[in-house]
């Protein structure tokens, strides 16, 4: 019997293929190229948590500094993550990236030589096939020392830059469209310690807690007093939280950023 992938139920183990040949095998048939990419990449995720699976995800520690450098950079790394796991073409790939077709052709044809991708079938169509790429491993590994980077802290500073201006970018445009410009209140609270909140006037703070104001919140806190365990319990609860909401599929995409750490420096 003859089973399309549309109907294999959502707890049922995947045929005993390895992830190239699936998504291959899907990728080639007559169904448009976006839809193969998203079922490829739920089946290749069902195989890997299936615990009846025999399958493990092939990892690939990276020495190679220039290899490094692509996948600790989060600019470079958008365009590779389509491939991660997953077979596509580079125009999907494009497609999801919202880069150009040459530009993407470019990039992965650099990935391909520093051996992050491969190329693992062509999708058959009247005139040239089209290449199907896929990384050349699930899991990629990348030690400090095969970075570019000065110190633990530089690597993560560069790597957290590009995500901190995604945020703080996106929450000045939001607050913008709620409450137009805005200033700083700076005071002592009740409890003697210094706040600096966002305000509108010298008297009241600004929130967009209300349920017809956008979604958005950046805040910071220098001077939470806690012992050990509240601090593991306020860490487990904002993780377990996170994972919680990073289940759902909404319509609308959010960039959040979690930290906490005991202060020692200033």
């Amino acid at each position: 019997m003859n089973t399309s992938p549309d109907e294999y139920p959502r707890s049922t183990p995947l045929p005993e293929k390895s992830p190239d040949e699936h998504c291959s095998e899907l990728l080639t048939r007559e169904m448009p190229i976006r839809l193969h990419h998203l079922q490829c990449c739920d089946k290749l995720h069902e195989m890997k948590v299936e615990k009846s699976s025999r399958y493990s995800p092939i990892t690939l520690e990276i020495r190679d500094g220039r290899a490094a450098d692509i996948l600790t950079n989060p600019k470079s790394l958008r365009h590779l993550e389509p491939f991660l796991g997953c077979v596509n073409t580079v125009t999907e790939a494009a497609r999801e990236t919202g880069a150009k077709a040459n530009t993407t052709l470019r990039r992965v044809r650099r990935f391909r030589d520093l051996g992050l991708l491969k190329v693992v079938g062509e999708r058959r169509r009247p005139g040239r096939s089209i290449k199907l790429y896929r990384s050349t491993a699930d899991v990629f590994f990348v030690p400090f020392d095969a970075t570019l980077a000065d110190s633990l802290e530089a690597l993560m500073h560069a790597r957290d830059a590009y995500w901190e201006r995604l945020l703080r970018m996106n929450v000045v445009r939001s607050r913008q469209e709620a409450v137009g410009s805005w200033g700083t209140r700076i005071y002592r609270d009740a409890r003697g310690r210094l706040q600096i909140q966002t305000a509108v006037t010298a008297r009241q703070n600004t929130t967009t807690l209300e349920p017809a104001d956008p979604a958005v919140l950046s805040s910071w806190r220098d001077n939470v007093y806690l012992d050990f365990q509240d601090a593991k319990a306020l860490q487990r609860e904002m993780f377990a939280l996170l994972q919680r909401y990073q289940q759902k599929q909404g319509a609308q995409r959010y960039i959040i950023r979690l930290g906490m750490a005991p202060l020692v420096t200033n």
